[in-house]
């Protein structure tokens, strides 16, 4: 009945897919219901074939499919049999999902981490309820009962969706683990940009505003540092060009997997393609030396953390939004609103990233104090102009004085307890057969990368450990990781036991007879 009805609801022209693998099904008890089994499905398409109900378009089993799903859409007999019958909406019965490396959910056992998920997103959709969206008439959409399209203005094509008569959301969570991915997914995504403008967000003309390269400026957060000019900008090279390939090399594991991905897009699809190799390797290579702060972070497959980290800015933000009772839509990176209220929306994602970016890294906040507690008060607000940095005023009834205040000492360095040069050494070789290590494991995933690169970066982070390390006097890893030189250290001599007597005085033993007595 189930597939009946999605395929009712899909319309004309609409597709709806569903997997032929008993794996796929094992999971589902969580997020179906115990009737969506691998039997019953498979029987139920069937069936609906042999009664001329849908037409079918099935997948390649096993890896040929590509990710693909099998599909199957209604003919003009069930959409006619379906025309008057009322359906009542059922929202999804959870609202994390947890899925695997391919992309399949995965079951789970509830902790109070998921169930405080579970609970953040409850709120989220019982405010996202409040909110009404309409959707005009007319050119670029077309309406069914249950089922809308939406033609794409960069494409041409129509794009087909199910809205649900309130917002709803369901946060996703890849590979397995609840800190990677984290997405939140509503079925007002599904709409091409130019369609989503055309929206009514409570009866007032939708607005949109995206954090510009979100992802980049994460990164260089993380490496501490500040991007410098326009991201997306290289000499020689398209904009969108340099996006597309700084954007794809962070989700891959090397920097040729990036050139690689780059040159797999499917040429009559979206984004397509059609550039050469050589072209490709020199843009990428443009890429890297561009941004080479964070060059060790591309093709490091840094993509799915960075998602991580955006989903929960999105969160926070729509936190904000409803104290503030604004209506606000996500859509990953961006959020619709009203346009009355893109002002309010758009500073509070400028606060949400300045604060991410100072959490990962405190020392690039960009907000600005309005005075230096230890400089005393701004001009105007009643502190006292011309007033020296090293001076606090002691107030009187009279006057006010300033006591001079002694300049404070840096503390002295901590005195280094190895060898620099022998440190680094023993470094460079950790580093190195730790690259070592994940270079087999890439391997076996049919990953490969020459060893030049990956060894220069070994050396290039065992550098900047210890000069962390020199500058601190204190050590990054301790000694039994990482050795402050190669070779046998003094904690590997024995020590507390006095060296073995030779002959045969040892005390309690049996003399020892050597070859020449016995000769003799």
């Amino acid at each position: 009945m189930t597939s009946l009805v999605r395929s009712a609801l899909a319309g004309q022209g609409g597709w709806v897919s569903y997997s032929r693998s008993k794996r796929f099904y094992e999971p589902l008890s969580r997020y179906e219901g115990t009737a969506f089994t691998y039997d019953r499905v498979k029987a139920a398409v069937k069936e609906l074939l042999h009664l001329g109900l849908i037409e079918e378009e099935r997948a390649l089993p096993g890896p040929a499919s590509h990710g693909w799903q099998s599909r199957m859409r209604a003919t003009d007999r069930l959409i006619a049999a379906f025309h008057d019958c009322p359906f009542e909406h059922v929202g999804p019965r959870e609202l994390i999902e947890l899925r695997d490396a391919n992309g399949e959910r995965m079951a789970y056992v509830d902790t109070d981490h998921t169930r405080r998920l579970r609970k953040s997103m409850a709120a989220r959709n019982e405010a996202a309820s409040a909110v009404r969206i309409d959707m005009p008439e007319g050119d670029g959409w077309l309406h069914t009962p249950g089922y809308v399209s939406a033609r794409s203005d960069k494409t041409g094509g129509w794009v087909g969706l199910r809205p649900t008569p309130a917002p709803r959301m369901v946060r996703i969570y890849g590979r397995g683990r609840w800190d990677m991915h984290g997405r939140l997914y509503g079925w007002w995504q599904q709409l091409p940009q130019a369609r989503r403008l055309e929206l009514l967000i409570n009866g007032e003309v939708a607005f949109e505003e995206d954090w510009s390269a979100c992802h980049p400026r994460l990164l260089y957060a993380m490496a501490g540092k500040l991007p410098v000019g326009e991201i997306y900008d290289v000499d020689g090279y398209n904009p969108s060009h340099v996006k597309a390939a700084l954007l794809t090399v962070m989700n891959t594991r090397s920097t040729y997997g990036g050139v690689q991905s780059l040159m797999k897009r499917e040429k009559d699809k979206p984004g397509k393609w059609l550039h050469s190799l050589d072209y490709t390797k020199g843009l990428m290579k443009a890429v890297m030396h561009r941004h080479e702060p964070i060059a060790h972070f591309l093709g490091a497959d840094m993509g799915i953390t960075l998602m991580h980290i955006e989903s929960q800015m999105c969160v926070d933000v729509l936190k904000r939004c409803e104290r503030e009772n604004v209506p606000a839509l996500p859509v990953h990176d961006s959020f619709v609103t009203q346009a009355s209220k893109g002002a309010t929306v758009t500073a509070i994602m400028a606060e949400v990233m300045d604060a991410t970016r100072a959490a990962i890294n405190p020392c690039q906040s960009s907000r600005k104090r309005g005075f230096t507690p230890q400089m005393g008060a701004p001009v105007g607000s009643g502190g006292c102009v011309g007033a020296s940095a090293s001076a606090s005023p002691v107030v009187v009834p009279s006057k006010t004085v300033f006591v001079p205040v002694p300049p404070v000492s840096p503390p002295a360095p901590r005195p280094l307890r190895w060898d620099p040069a022998e440190r680094l050494e023993a470094m460079i070789a950790y580093q190195i057969k730790i690259e070592r290590i994940l270079m087999s494991e890439e391997r076996r995933e049919g990953i490969f990368e020459v060893w030049e690169r990956r060894e220069a970066n070994a050396r290039a982070i065992a550098k900047s450990v210890c000069l962390h390390e020199n500058e601190t006097g204190m050590r990054a890893f301790p000694t039994h990781i990482v050795p402050d030189r190669i070779g046998p250290t003094a904690a590997s001599i024995k020590r507390g036991r006095s060296p073995r007597k030779s002959g045969s005085v040892g005390k309690g033993r049996r003399p020892r007879v050597t070859l020449h007595e016995v000769r003799a």
